[in-house]
């Protein structure tokens, strides 16, 4: 009987498909954020200058730098301290300045 109801309708039961699916597009496209995608991240271009600025620090610090000045002693061992403590405490420092202003941005949203 209900194939005869959905004739009259203009429909047969064999043409009747399963109910499209409620899922989202979850393609590259659909998952985009639109107004941030040609802009690079604050902290990404932060560690890219970052990155830049140490490597050029470094290449201008040792070039010419050899072995015979740290065994001899003198200042070159605290430099190398110096250098050892900055080039750890430096990251930590920006991490931690970082994760300061994401938590307060992550706040201030809600």
């Amino acid at each position: 009987m209900a194939k005869i109801e959905l004739a009259a309708h203009g429909t047969s039961s064999e043409g009747v498909g399963p109910a499209p699916s409620p899922e989202l597009d979850d393609s590259a496209e659909s998952l985009q954020a639109k107004e941030t995608e040609h802009r690079i991240p604050v902290g990404i271009a932060a560690l890219f200058i970052g990155l830049i600025a140490f490597g050029v620090f470094y290449f201008a610090a040792y070039v010419g730098w050899d072995q015979t000045s740290d065994l001899a002693g003198g200042t070159a061992v605290a430099t190398n301290i110096t250098h050892t403590v900055a080039y750890t405490a430096i990251p930590a420092a920006v991490i931690v300045v970082m994760a300061i202003a994401m938590a307060r941005r992550k706040g201030g949203k809600r």
